[in-house]
């Protein structure tokens, strides 16, 4: 049993000194680490519980464990408590003084400790005893058994209140063993129980390193943002920043920043920037994150790696306040890379988001931005002069418009600029070179006399006119009456406000081409002649200006007599310049074919012939002299004047044989060579058009039959041949010329005496017409019909041919083998049907037979026949011909009927001649005849 006095001492150390460990424990702010102790200095004054008091206590709660028989539950608590007092005097000892004493403390207090957990296993606090256990096993370098005994207390006091730090010291102790893996369950244990716990920022850090430190640094990338999130905000309400933190605060989210940058450059860089961003949304510090990897990536020299990041941000977030210091962070990163094309771009681009007509300044002032401000100044004129040196270098008009467009902006920007007067005579010289004239004129006068006076004054003054003269150039009607009146205004106030510039003659000249230029000929007329009369005289090139406006003027009133010798004025000044000269010469035979062409209207059409071909006269090298000489061709023509149109018309054909007028020129020579005539030559024309591959089908057709016409005419049967050969070969349809060109090609061979060659036309005649289907004709057929009825005639003459001799059998089969071909081409020209045509192979089909009969009673006797022999053979002859004239009757009659049917021709009549020899009872006599025929009727 206890005496009382040990049961006061071990009270008072519990209730003073001894109470604190107690308390530490118990309380949710948890103990530094031993890692936290070795960086932390602490001062231990006099008097302090370390030398007074915690030595008091240490020695009382000694004295109370000699005790016998005290309370176990106060016996444990004192085993407790001096073992912490223990750990504690050996910490603070070892910060200030020799790691021996530490591990003498840590020693004695394992040993309480120890001790304290077998004496006591149902002890309520045991779990804080095996905490403080680890803290004296790590303190004294035992760094496996301090991993160990917190892992018991993960395993058996999962609801130990003090199991985050429990949690965090294991993953500090794995950590150190780089067991990652491990590490980063215990952290994440932690950080499983909230923000509420003092170790969840510190174990979200350690956990983002545990997966980094396992090369999963994508999935670090959420424990890290966990610390910014903590340490910078969430919201733009709860924004912190960074320069307002505590400096172990600061150089925590330094470091944070640092290991994000290096996890999204292990990775696809800014794609895995975008892509944590998108799925953790908007923060604060987002900025923050995308110029630290673009930092990250200028020190590896990866500039456009890091510009890409910079603008990156700048094109998700571009209006927020940091987003233009990342604009230009891009610029700078092209720049330190050497490319000056993305330089540019990225001006251009800071320009494109910063300029003061963009969303960033609807809620900002230019005061509150200065540097903003100037940068947009700064990168304005710098794209400006980029653009306008690489015009000068290039040459081409769309560098000179994009540099003038940059001027515009630089102005409209920062009009009051100390600069602004020459810049904006640069931005009208970009603006001229790119072909802008009128806007080049607008600005050059701006110069002039919109800013006070200086340097480029009068050149700026005096280039507006020029604009205003190189514009002129491309414009017309209105517009360009307009513009003249402009340049007009300009001239005359250049004139008042430089009399100096040693051009004011020129100005004078141009006031002249300018009024001109404006529709007001008899101003332009009286100007002109102001410079005529100037003294001293002005050069050669002016008075050819002011000649060149007198003749333009009265050529535009349509006075052209006087626009003439106006236009011989300015040609003779024009000498050593041969363009312009062809230009005077051009309008001087304008003005001369102009007269013409007034006294074509006025009815005057010998006049209008005269100065047609006075245009060769006076500019026979000129462009409108083979519409002159052509004009006058027409004219000769409209006149009568047949030979003098010839003569006209072919001397244009050798003079202008390129000329698109040719074709009319070979119209109009066929109708001339027609009229004069002159058949052959007319023809020859014809036949040109028919070959000239500009003609229509249809004209071409035309042309040939015309060609065949007039080559008749003239006697050139084979030429005319030609043309209709030409005309069959290229135009088979229709079928009715075609066949009709066929029948004359025919008539030409049989003129000709070539039979094969009409006999050849007979049948593409016949070919053509059973071809012809849907095409085929009265005519046609009625051709075909005529040409077999002709290709009949040579087997008919062959049959005639054929004489009957003795033998007669022998002979006589051959006679009536031509008998059979001969009927057969009339029978096919008989089948066609066409009266004309039928009732002539009838007559001739009659006329065979009735030759049969008349070549066979004709025929050779056997010799030595003699009479009655002789009779007996010739009446035999008689009955063997009796047939053949019986056929030869029924045909004539066959024809001869026709009559009744209203067709009596000359095939029928001959058939009735015919029929009066075969059977003169019933057709001999006239009269008979008649009346037969009157009966058929």
């Amino acid at each position: 049993m206890s005496s009382p006095r040990g049961y006061a001492l071990v009270l008072a150390a519990l209730l003073c000194v001894g109470a604190a460990p107690l308390a530490r424990a118990q309380s949710t702010p948890p103990q530094p680490t031993i890692g936290d102790l070795t960086k932390r200095k602490v001062t231990v004054h006099p008097g302090s519980a370390a030398g007074g008091d915690s030595t008091r206590a240490m020695e009382n709660y000694q004295r109370f464990l000699q005790l016998q028989n005290t309370d176990p539950k106060l016996r444990a608590e004192a085993m407790r408590r001096l073992g912490d007092l223990n750990l504690d005097a050996g910490e603070i000892e070892r910060m200030e003084k020799e790691v021996t004493s530490i591990d003498q403390q840590g020693a004695a207090a394992i040993t309480l400790y120890t001790t304290l957990l077998k004496a006591y296993p149902d002890y309520a606090r045991n779990d804080q005893v095996l905490y403080q256990l680890s803290r004296a096993y790590e303190t004294t370098g035992q760094s496996e058994a301090a991993l160990a005994t917190l892992d018991h207390i993960v395993q058996r006091y999962p609801q130990s209140p003090q199991l985050d730090e429990v949690q965090f010291r294991r993953g500090e102790l794995l950590f150190s063993a780089r067991r990652y893996p491990e590490a980063e369950h215990a952290y994440a244990a932690v950080v499983a129980r909230g923000s509420g716990s003092a170790f969840y920022q510190q174990s979200l850090y350690k956990h983002g390193w545990s997966l980094f430190k396992q090369s999963l640094t994508l999935e670090s990338l959420s424990s890290f943002g966990g610390v910014l999130d903590s340490e910078l905000g969430t919201t733009p309400a709860k924004t912190v920043r960074i320069e307002s933190l505590k400096r172990a605060d600061r150089e925590l989210v330094e470091d944070t920043l640092r290991v994000m940058s290096i996890g999204f450059s292990y990775n696809e860089g800014v794609s895995s920037l975008e892509h944590y961003v998108q799925q953790h949304g908007a923060r604060p510090y987002n900025w923050l994150l995308y110029a630290r990897l673009g930092d990250l990536y200028v020190d590896k020299q990866r500039y456009q790696d890091a510009a890409g990041v910079y603008r990156a941000f700048a094109a998700r977030d571009p209006y927020s306040d940091h987003a233009p210091d990342l604009a230009m962070a891009a610029v700078e990163a092209y720049g330190k890379g050497g490319f000056s094309q993305l330089v540019v771009d990225g001006k251009q681009e800071f320009v494109k988001l910063y300029n003061f007509d963009s969303p960033y300044w609807k809620t900002r002032s230019r005061e509150s931005n200065p540097k903003v401000v100037e940068e947009l100044k700064t990168n304005l004129k710098d794209i400006a002069t980029y653009y306008h040196a690489s015009a000068q270098k290039s040459g081409r008009v769309a560098d000179y418009q994009e540099a003038a467009r940059w001027y515009h902006e630089y102005l409209k920007a920062f009009p009051d600029a100390a600069d602004a007067a020459q810049t904006n005579y640069l931005m009208a010289e970009a603006l001229f070179e790119g072909h802008q004239y009128g806007e080049a004129a607008t600005e050059f006068e701006h110069t002039a006399y919109g800013y006070p006076r200086n340097d480029k004054s009068a050149a700026a003054g005096y280039a507006a006119l020029v604009a205003y003269q190189k514009g002129e150039e491309s414009l017309s009607g209105a517009q360009r009456g307009a513009w003249h009146q402009r340049a007009t205004e300009s001239g005359y106030k250049f004139a008042q406000t430089f009399p100096e510039h040693p051009d004011s003659g020129g100005v004078l000249t141009r006031s002249a081409e300018e009024i001109f230029a404006s529709g007001d000929q008899l101003r332009a007329i009286s100007a002109s002649q102001a410079v005529l009369a100037r003294k001293p005289p002005v050069d050669a090139a002016k008075q050819r200006i002011a000649w060149t406006i007198i003749g333009q003027s009265y050529f535009d009133q349509g006075d052209y007599a006087k626009a003439e010798p106006a236009y011989l004025q300015a040609r003779q000044l024009a000498a050593g310049d041969d363009k312009m000269r062809s230009d005077l010469t051009e309008r001087l035979a304008a003005s001369v074919y102009k007269q013409g062409e007034a006294k074509q209207k006025a009815g005057d059409g010998a006049g209008a012939v005269e100065d047609y071909l006075r245009v060769e006269r006076v500019a026979p090298d000129s462009k409108v002299r083979p519409n002159a000489q052509y004009d006058a061709a027409a004219q000769l023509i409209a006149l009568k004047q047949w030979d003098r149109a010839i003569v006209v018309l072919e001397d244009f054909r050798r003079t202008f044989p390129q000329s698109p007028l040719q074709r009319d020129v070979t119209t109009k020579l066929a109708v001339a060579y027609g009229e004069a005539n002159r058949p052959g030559a007319a023809a020859t024309e014809f036949e040109r058009i028919a070959a000239s591959p500009t003609e229509s089908k249809d004209v071409q057709r035309e042309a040939l039959i015309q060609s065949a016409d007039l080559y008749a005419k003239a006697g050139n049967t084979s030429k005319a041949a030609g043309m209709l050969e030409k005309f069959v070969e290229t135009n088979p349809s229709p079928l009715g010329d075609a066949e009709e060109a066929r029948q004359h090609l025919a008539e030409y061979s049989q003129r000709s005496g070539n039979v094969a060659r009409r006999d050849y036309w007979y049948h593409e005649i016949i070919r053509a017409d059973e071809q012809a289907g849907a095409q085929r004709t009265e005519r046609t057929h009625y051709l075909a019909a005529k040409a077999q009825l002709a290709l009949a005639q040579p087997g008919r003459d062959a049959f005639r041919e054929v004489r009957l001799t003795a033998p007669l059998k022998k002979s006589l089969i051959v006679k009536r083998e031509a008998l059979e071909s001969a009927m057969a081409g009339y029978k096919r020209a008989a089948d066609y049907q066409v009266a004309e045509v039928t009732t002539a192979a009838t007559y001739e089909m009659a006329e065979l037979y009735r030759t049969l009969s008349k070549d066979v009673m004709a025929s050779e006797r056997p010799k030595g026949l003699k009479g009655e022999e002789l009779e007996e053979y010739n009446s035999l002859l008689e009955e063997q011909v009796f047939p053949f004239e019986e056929q030869a009757i029924k045909a004539h009659e066959l024809n001869a009927a026709r009559a009744k049917d209203g067709v009596y021709d000359e095939w029928v009549r001959k058939s009735f001649q015919s029929l009066a020899e075969l059977k003169p009872a019933r057709y001999g006599k006239t009269e008979l005849t008649h009346d037969v025929v009157t009966s058929l009727e």
